[in-house]
């Protein structure tokens, strides 16, 4: 008497198994495109091309800060940023902007004008901003010379 052993139920053959395997893959790589299409993308800034081009005249502005008698600028004590341009650039064609730059949410990003008072000083309260790390940019033009300041605050 022979017995007859028939293979376990369940078993797949290496050709349906190649073509399981493929369509896990393919799911799994649709599915991953899927997903990264619909995050949302913030871009450093929405004319980075235009500021790439334009640096070199960024480049100048920061110089032209940096040889100034006083290079800070920018200060932060917890609760206010302080813009300090010096006494020597505070004219009545002092004009420009600062812009509180947030890395994390482009939808955050604040620009106020530049007003200072006759010492060069202006003041302003971070209570309604984030928390969290911001960049502050100060750019203002003085008699004709255009000026660049950055400084990088944590918000708590």
């Amino acid at each position: 008497m022979k017995i007859k052993i028939s293979p376990p139920i369940g078993r797949v053959n290496w050709g349906t198994g190649i073509v399981i395997a493929f369509a896990i893959f393919m799911g799994g790589t649709i599915s991953t495109a899927v997903y990264l299409m619909n995050q949302d993308v913030n871009l450093v800034a929405d004319d980075y091309y235009d500021q790439e081009i334009n640096y070199q005249q960024q480049i100048d502005r920061m110089e032209r800060t940096n040889q100034l008698e006083n290079k800070q600028i920018v200060s932060f004590d917890g609760l206010t940023v302080k813009i300090n341009i010096p006494k020597v650039l505070v004219s009545k064609r002092l004009k420009g902007e600062i812009f509180f730059y947030r890395p994390s949410d482009s939808n955050s990003d604040i620009k106020i004008p530049l007003i200072t008072d006759t010492s060069g000083v202006q003041i302003i309260p971070v209570e309604n901003l984030a928390k969290g790390y911001w960049k502050i940019k100060v750019s203002w033009l003085s008699d004709g010379n255009d000026y660049f300041s950055e400084e990088r605050i944590h918000i708590q």
